[in-house]
């Protein structure tokens, strides 16, 4: 037997690298079906339609690219599971272009997830400037940040797939980074780590800045009162979603750098089977999308008790200036009778 199949025969010996694939094999099957739920009820739910169309159109592609995670994840699991108890090590050696197609379609959604915060800060922005006349305008806008989501994610895409060889390489397991060398690693990290870190002061700004304003504008439309009531309760919801990311981030980033770092020392099977332990990315999105979903809930409670409020004083202002104009046209007559 040569060097490659006694390689693969070690994979697929290994009770620590098979116990860590069917985990998150589990997690990923739990998690697809979950976010497709999600992306449903995003557009078709009650509780949803009190967000701008353009904040939706940003959520949907964060959920997409959980769905893409998720969807490569389950191919690369399924297909190594299924080399490593059915065939035998000289045949199951991974095709480097099935590792590429999945890989690249299990770290593209990891990476539209993680840039997700850029284009909603920039969208709840824009939204705050514009009070008043961006309720059901503006779509364009929302289409753009949609889309420069995986603009932005494309470019640590490229860092970790600039040195990709396809011709006479021998890759006993679908991955990207190599181990003891984690330069790029660590800068994709340091970004996305930063990001979420701004993305979280700026959410938790705007949440202030436009309970303020909606304090102020007590007697301002309706439109804009909804609107800024709209701005508020979404950064509160997006604070969740910051700050999830924030700690996820700093835990599974800070540990990958160390695996990369120590993975020369270790048995090449139970560094593969602590890489994928340690990218929990399915179960982080699975925690985010129970959390939001239960902030909306109670987001869509107070804001119908908090406009039904505010029509029943419209109606009771102008209740009363007729009645004061009533009262100024009687006056006069009374005084000539």
């Amino acid at each position: 037997m040569n060097a490659n199949c006694s390689a693969m025969l070690a994979l697929a010996s290994s009770s620590p690298l098979k116990l860590s694939i069917v985990y998150n094999l589990i997690i990923a099957c739990i998690g697809f079906p979950l976010f497709f739920w999600a992306s449903i009820r995003l557009w078709s739910g009650t509780f949803t339609k009190i967000f701008h169309k353009n904040f939706r159109l940003i959520i949907q592609m964060h959920l997409l690219g959980f769905m893409i995670h998720c969807f490569g994840r389950v191919m690369l699991h399924s297909l190594d599971l299924y080399n490593y108890h059915f065939r035998d090590p000289c045949d199951m050696i991974p095709d480097i272009y099935r590792c590429f197609v999945f890989r690249l379609m299990y770290n593209s959604g990891m990476w539209i997830t993680t840039c997700t915060a850029v284009s909603l800060i920039i969208e709840r922005m824009i939204a705050t400037y514009l009070r008043g006349q961006y309720e059901n305008q503006y779509i364009w806008i929302g289409i753009l940040l949609m889309f420069l989501t995986p603009a932005i994610a494309s470019f640590p895409l490229y860092l970790a797939y600039s040195n990709l060889k396809f011709d006479g390489v021998f890759m006993p397991y679908c991955s990207v980074y190599k181990p003891g060398h984690p330069e790029i690693a660590n800068l994709n990290s340091g970004v996305a780590i930063g990001a979420q870190i701004v993305a979280r002061i700026m959410f938790g700004y705007l949440f202030h800045l436009n309970k303020k304003l909606r304090e102020k504008m007590q007697r301002s439309s309706l439109s804009t009162r909804f609107q800024l009531e709209q701005n508020k309760n979404s950064t509160q919801c997006l604070k969740i979603y910051a700050n999830i990311s924030t700690i996820f981030l700093i835990l599974q980033i800070g540990s990958f750098t160390y695996l990369l770092k120590v993975a020369p020392g270790i048995p090449k099977e139970h560094y593969l089977a602590l890489m994928e332990l340690n990218c929990q990315f399915p179960l982080y999105g699975v925690i985010t999308v129970l959390l939001v979903t239960k902030r909306i809930s109670s987001v869509r409670n107070h804001i119908s008790s908090t406009l039904t409020s505010q029509f029943n004083l419209d109606r009771k202002e102008t209740y009363f200036a007729n009645f004061n104009q009533q009262i100024g046209a009687v006056k006069p007559l009374t005084k000539k009778y």
